[in-house]
């Protein structure tokens, strides 16, 4: 994608986590002020510590956010997709980033810098409002991430965050929700805080049951409502 028209960048932020409640005109602001930028593969888009200019919404590929131990262990803290926005707080707080993020595959992103952000949200004061409505909600969910990796036992923490990402990668097909996010069993640990040998365990367990199946590379949810209660605090 070399180039890519207003009309097309207005459909990528509607469909975005971040942007998809504002209307068609304050997208089109948004629009007029975003660029395309790519990155290859393992390369890095930005890392901790750096100055917050921009926010990136993704196009296309994967990226993680992740840091680095004191023993030269990378913890990941989310691996982001399509639709997804990455670095929209530190850019609003105007601070450092607090995560390194590196791309998975070859990804192309809109980047929005902090200038032109600012100047919408004091010019569209709704906007703003949804915005930090939005914003809100994912603070939230951080708070809960924080607390399952410290409290809750694996089962539980793998179940909610398949759910989660069947929810922002599912494809219903006859066999069950397909989640179209080609994951190691490595990175599923890092996203729940648990070792590939663990992750294994676990997958051949729910398989075994005919909870879940791969197809392809992909995670298919045979019984998506058996492992939303798995995930469900009414579980513990």
């Amino acid at each position: 994608m070399s180039a890519i028209s207003d009309d097309e960048k207005r459909r990528l932020l509607k469909a975005s986590s971040l942007f998809h409640g504002l209307s068609e005109s304050e997208l089109g602001t948004i629009a007029s002020v975003v660029r395309l930028v790519s990155v290859n593969a393992r390369q890095q888009l930005f890392h901790r510590g750096d100055a917050a200019s921009q926010l990136y919404i993704v196009v296309r590929g994967r990226l993680k956010a992740l840091a680095t131990a004191a023993d030269g262990h990378e913890i990941v803290f989310n691996i982001v997709g399509p639709g997804e926005v990455i670095g929209e707080l530190a850019t609003l707080n105007a601070t450092a980033r607090t995560a390194t993020v590196q791309a998975i595959d070859v990804c192309e992103l809109l980047s929005l810098r902090q200038s032109d952000l600012f100047e919408f949200l004091r010019t569209h004061p709704d906007a703003a409002i949804k915005l930090c409505r939005v914003l809100a909600a994912r603070v939230s969910n951080l708070s809960e991430l924080v607390t399952d990796m410290q409290f809750l036992k694996l089962p539980f923490r793998l179940a909610k965050k398949l759910i989660t990402m069947g929810n922002s990668y599912g494809q219903e097909q006859d066999d069950g929700l397909r989640i179209k996010l080609k994951l190691s069993q490595e990175e599923w640990g890092d996203l729940v805080g648990a070792t590939r040998e663990s992750i294994n365990k676990q997958f051949r367990a729910w398989t075994k049951e005919g909870l879940i199946h791969l197809d392809r590379g992909c995670i298919v949810l045979a019984q998506r409502e058996a492992i939303e209660r798995l995930g469900s605090y009414d579980s513990l």
